[in-house]
């Protein structure tokens, strides 16, 4: 049975975190050979059971060499080439090389072990019984102890209560990775120690525990991340204190919740904490390249059936898709099949995990899928155009922040009104918003809001204006977007000018060119004119806040970043673009 490297690696993953093992990074896991010793050595094998598969490579792994994902397995091969390639580890594990380090234990220390394992499974048991009552606000438990495994466990003397602080639910996107990290480093900036994740057996609900000095209990915060909409259904049933959502709160979720949590649509209440692009993928194999939302949509739809159509091998297409509680799945069907008024094709398959969707499109040569932006591992992303003949956007963190790319989404977290200002809710919005928090966004493999500059390359297509505009400037990676319809600034927006101001303080000298774009609806003229409205919002709040801004222009609808056909495509392009330049750079104009 034939098998890939990365197939045996995130199972393995899985099953330890499952186990309790802290989190595994498996970008270090593949590429740091010390890294992936210590978790594995440090592995029990009489309390853990290795699969077969991972049992014939073992000792491969435990080499320095970076591992390649992609490399296929025969495991009956490999079985059969190294029958001895397993080491049982465990009290008495063995040195890097293999051999055993130490002696065998003495009598006395045996004794010793064997005390401490029956004060262990006491514990466990009486731990076990307490675990029985109903959880309330406060739940007696066992305390938590190390998960790796060391020669005699050692056993927490006194039972500690388990406090919950919050509980967050929604989106799958934010909570299977990225609501975590941001916990993690929020609760290390308040001083926390013992921070663990505990998993739970539904894969997508999980606790993050820790404990703050002093403390004689430990606290738990609660994340569920079965679907954006899913947080506003809990909001709704009091069962949760925010909610984490990959698209925008809907009209009707919001006049069934203000009564009780105020307008969930006002900036003190929606928080955007970072970017993603709405990756498209397919297997490596495949050599098409890129593919517009019209034909997307016939993919995904099964109109099309097989890759020859848009230049692809002769293979069916298999279609593999978020399941319907997921705001990856609401943002992909707003985006692409409402657009092109398709119905996505009764033969796709559900999947609620993200990276279980991305694995599966790996493996399959025939595949597509779409997925979060930090979800595609060894899938290969395709560059996307919102019409047939515009120029195709691959998914970079520059394209995305700015929101030039045809399937980006913004990441949301709903903080109540009734939440208090100061309290630990509040102080963790404050730090994700913050640039710390904005650090971990990029780390966790999403798109950071914080403000850097750029020189993208320009078609030479572009309206010489804009060219001249432009020349010897750099462009700083936001757009400023306004409500529908009007010249003010949404709530990202309004962040974002802070974010803005930080960066000229960080750069001083430096001066901001202003380029406000409207969508094509309308006479040109009067496009014209309200594109420089919005160039010269930005500008009065720009100059309020202390910052020079040398040039101020509307170019109307002359550079679409999307599609005029739909709401949702005007809406990007009704934009203001930011560029700066130098003291020493000449101007273009």
């Amino acid at each position: 049975m034939k098998t890939t490297l990365f197939d045996l690696i995130w199972k393995l993953k899985r099953a330890l975190e499952k186990e309790g093992h802290a989190p595994i990074d498996l970008h270090r896991f593949t590429d740091d050979g010390e890294y992936r010793r210590k978790i594995l050595l440090n592995v029990d094998s009489s309390q853990f059971q290795f699969s077969a598969g991972i049992r014939v490579i073992y000792k491969d792994l435990l080499k320095d060499e970076a591992l390649d994902l992609t490399k296929e397995i025969d495991l009956q091969e490999a079985e059969a080439n190294n029958p001895d390639n397993f080491i049982e580890t465990g009290s008495d594990r063995p040195s890097v090389t293999g051999a055993r380090t130490g002696s065998e234990p003495k009598a006395s220390n045996r004794v010793v072990q064997g005390l401490l394992a029956v004060v262990l499974l006491v514990a466990l048991v009486f731990g076990f019984k307490l675990l029985q009552e109903p959880e309330g606000e406060t739940a007696a438990v066992q305390a938590v102890v190390e998960t790796t495994v060391s020669p005699a466990p050692a056993v927490e003397s006194a039972i500690l209560k388990e406090k919950r602080l919050f509980r967050l639910h929604g989106s799958n996107t934010i909570g299977e990775t990225l609501a975590p990290e941001l916990l993690k480093a929020f609760l290390l900036s308040q001083g926390a120690e013992d921070i663990q994740l505990r998993t739970t057996a539904v894969e997508v609900e999980n606790n993050l525990l820790f404990r703050m000095p002093g403390d004689n209990f430990i606290s738990r915060i609660e994340m569920q991340a079965h679907g954006s909409s899913t947080g506003f259904k809990s909001l709704d049933q009091g069962v949760t204190d925010l909610a984490m959502a990959s698209r925008r709160i809907r009209e009707a979720e919001n006049d069934k919740l203000s009564s009780r949590y105020g307008d969930l649509r006002s900036k003190g209440t929606e928080h955007i904490i970072g970017m993603d692009g709405l990756a498209v993928i397919v297997n490596p194999a495949n050599p098409v390249s890129d593919l517009s939302t019209a034909q997307l949509a016939m993919l995904f739809s099964g109109s099309v059936d097989n890759w020859s159509a848009f230049g692809g091998p002769d293979l069916p297409v298999k279609v593999y898709a978020r399941d319907a509680n997921s705001g990856t799945w609401d943002s992909f069907k707003s985006m692409v099949l409402k657009k092109h008024d398709k119905k996505l094709s009764p033969k796709a398959e559900r999947i609620e995990s993200s990276i279980e969707l991305s694995d599966q499109v790996s493996k399959e040569k025939g595949a597509i899928g779409f997925i979060g932006l930090p979800y595609i591992l060894r899938a290969k992303a395709l560059a996307i155009s919102d019409e047939e003949n515009a120029q195709p956007i691959y998914p970079t963190s520059f394209t995305i922040s700015t929101e030039d790319y045809p399937l980006v989404r913004r990441l949301y977290m709903y903080e109540p009104a009734t939440v208090g200002t100061g309290s630990v809710i509040d102080q963790f919005i404050r730090f994700v918003l913050s640039e710390k928090g904005q650090d971990v966004v990029k780390e966790a493999g999403f798109i950071s809001q914080n403000v850097y500059k750029t020189r993208p390359v320009l078609s030479n297509q572009l309206p010489s204006a804009y060219m001249q505009l432009t020349k010897n400037a750099e462009r700083l990676s936001l757009n400023f977007r306004f409500h529908s319809g009007t010249i003010m600034l949404d709530n990202k927006a309004q962040r974002d000018l802070d974010r803005v101001v930080k960066y000229f303080e960080e750069h001083p000298g430096q001066s901001a060119i202003l380029v406000g774009f409207s969508d094509s609806i309308g006479e040109p003229a009067a496009n014209q004119q309200i594109s420089r409205q919005r160039a010269q919002t930005v500008e009065q709040a720009l100059l309020a806040r202390g910052i020079n801004v040398q040039v101020v222009e509307g170019m109307g609808e002359a550079v679409p970043i999307a599609s005029n056909i739909t709401g949702a495509g005007r809406q990007r392009n009704r934009r203001v673009e930011i560029w700066v330049r130098s003291p020493d750079s000449v101007a273009g104009y």
